[in-house]
């Protein structure tokens, strides 16, 4: 199955030590054995990679260490586009020693290479996803095709050969490394991935559809706009409106962060915005432009870095985000802020209070995600089934006491791995335990033939001595006091070096102590008792503390801290949107029958 998914003419390889790849002749065929070679890590000469045929059963998108999406938030961008358009099971792996990643997409049955990229192309084309070399790729490349062209498209690297690894999709660190693999199971685990995490071919259509359905949407879209441009150009302007002037590097900056340019938003302030929110005041009299920059930052947020946006109707939360951080990170570059000067503050209310013009004396409105009764009744039922068969898989190997590892859970309860690592209550138990009592079997095998191995009195060679002390040497005396000089020396520049680590240890625990107890203080919030503003403020100033982190125990803690934090608000926010749609519905007279079937369901 493996060596069936590479087409074999018009291959590339390049010799060890090389930095570019060379292409071979289109008649040459790559035999089974140098594809072997090459996953096992031990041709001789080359690494290979293919060209793709007519059909292909994966698809790859190729995403450089050097990219603009090489980030966990583009990496969850396009994981969950993939999966709104159909397809659910995906393989982050590294390429390379760069770093790069490539993501695989399995099918269950081969597809036409012409088709699939077209559809996957379209995909995130119609999502302002810039494809090109060195930012984004898609194979398979089956080249242009047109008439008089001899263009093969490009050729992709092999799968298994140096620097491989398998990441974790959700954190993007490394799980396995291909060269502490022997290469048996290294191909047993790619192949566990080519059964497990594969879709079917109706995927392939579901994707196929939903690219049409936005193709059109789009094009509809684009068409009444351009009708309404035709009628707005006949209107001349009464008044001169001023233009907002910025660098055409601040506005790509931006839009590689939100993949558009959102309406209103100065691009140079955001930037500034987000640097003082990283590094926090670097020089005098930046006070202001920091609380402006900042509360324009936060208005929009930073999905690249998780900062969710605190728009209209968030003004208080918006001002307690920018005052924690600059008490945390004015470096003594503001009197006021250094000794709580009221002047500070009431300027940092009046930045987080301003509303344009238009908004002046109209209820904000907050921004509210609504999901839909259908999505999250869809969601519960897959969710319920994947967990019935892996609560069935777990009990068949607690009944025959067999050790199981996330591979043959996977394979047992056809559940995707990942899908496994969200449920880990259901099955990390029973590992454990299975492990235990192997681990106290093999114990007592042990102590029952121990005796066997212990060696009785005597059992040494007769002919063993004591080595032969009697050859000595003297130390000339030149050299024995260079000796005690060396080492004099020596001993004066370890007391100061200690000395100099002893000073720097107390400042680094003093500023330790200090970070901890600022994060102490947040932590001990009641969030289910604060108002979901409160929360998601609170949010965003543990994110602005999670980058002064002082050690990596501190930083994991208070990650897992926040990812509790962000279930707690989505959860409060469904509970919310349920409450508000059920008294809507119960208000109307005539909705009451959908109402109370809406809250039996």
């Amino acid at each position: 199955m493996f060596l069936s998914l590479f087409h074999r003419y018009g291959y590339i390889y390049k010799p060890y030590g090389s930095s570019g790849w060379l292409s071979a002749n289109e008649e040459w065929k790559l035999t089974d054995s140098e594809i072997l070679k090459a996953a096992a890590n031990v041709h001789p000469k080359y690494l290979v990679g293919c060209r793709s045929g007519r059909a292909s059963k994966f698809a790859v998108i190729d995403i450089d260490a050097g990219s603009k999406y090489h980030n966990a938030s583009s990496l969850k961008k396009i994981c969950s586009l993939l999966e709104k358009a159909g397809i659910l099971e995906t393989n982050l792996y590294r390429s390379s020693e760069s770093g790069g990643w490539h993501l695989y997409i399995f099918f269950d049955a081969p597809i036409s290479s012409k088709d699939l990229r077209n559809q996957l192309f379209q995909l995130f084309r119609l999502h302002e996803f810039e494809i090109a070399k060195g930012t984004l790729e898609i194979f398979p490349h089956p080249g242009d095709g047109r008439e008089g062209s001899r263009s093969l498209g490009q050729g992709l690297r092999l799968p298994l050969q140096r620097g491989f690894a398998w990441l974790n999709q959700d954190t993007q660190v490394v799980r396995d490394e291909r060269d502490e693999l022997s290469p048996y199971e290294a191909l047993a685990m790619f192949y566990q991935d080519m059964t497990c995490s594969v879709n079917s071919y109706h995927s392939f259509h579901q994707l196929k559809g939903y690219v049409e359905r936005l193709a059109a949407t789009k094009e509809k879209i684009v068409s009444s706009v351009s009708s309404i441009d035709k009628k707005a150009a006949d209107v001349v302007p009464i008044r001169r409106v001023a233009e907002y002037q910025c660098a055409e590097d601040a506005i790509s900056a931006v839009k590689s962060v939100f993949c558009k340019l959102p309406p209103g938003i100065h691009a140079d302030i955001w930037i500034r915005g987000r640097e003082y929110y990283s590094v926090g005041l670097t020089g005098p009299s930046q006070r202001a432009d920091a609380i402006y920059s900042l509360s324009h930052y936060l208005f929009y947020g930073d999905p690249q870095n998780a900062i969710a946006p605190m728009g209209y109707g968030y003004e208080s939360e918006r001002q307690w985000v920018i005052e924690e951080i600059l008490k945390t990170k004015h470096h003594g570059q503001s009197k006021d802020i250094d000794h709580g000067r009221c002047d500070a503050v009431l300027q940092i209310e009046r930045a987080a209070s301003w509303v344009p013009a238009h908004k002046r004396g109209k209820d904000l409105v907050k921004y509210e995600a609504k999901i839909p009764a259908s999505w999250a009744k869809n969601n519960a039922k897959r969710a319920g089934l994947a967990c019935r068969k892996i609560k069935a898989a777990v009990e068949d190997f607690q009944e025959g006491n067999q050790q199981f590892s996330v591979r043959d859970l996977a394979i047992k309860s056809g559940v995707s791995i990942r899908t496994l690592y969200k449920h880990q209550e259901l099955w990390k138990k029973a590992q454990d335990d299975l492990l235990k009592l192997q681990n106290g079997l093999e114990s007592s095998r042990l102590e029952s033939v121990i005796h066997e191995y212990n060696a009785g009195v005597g059992v040494a060679s007769s002919k063993s001595n004591p080595p032969d002390l009697s050859v000595s040497k003297d130390m000339p005396p030149g050299r024995l006091a260079a000796r005690r000089i060396i080492y004099e020396l020596s001993m004066r520049d370890r007391q100061k070096k200690r000395l100099e680590a002893q000073a720097d240890s107390r400042v680094f625990e003093a500023s330790e102590t200090k970070w901890r107890d600022r994060v102490a203080s947040l932590v001990e919030i009641n969030v289910l008792e604060e108002p979901l503003e409160k929360v998601k403020a609170l949010v965003n100033v543990l994110g602005h503390m999670l980058q002064t982190a002082p050690c990596a125990e501190d930083l994991e803690w208070l990650q897992l801290h926040m990812r509790k934090l962000k279930g707690q608000m989505i959860e409060r926010e469904e509970k919310l949107t349920l409450k508000s749609k059920s008294e809507k519905l119960m208000g109307d007279p005539n909705s009451r029958f959908k109402a109370i079937k809406f809250l039996s369901f």
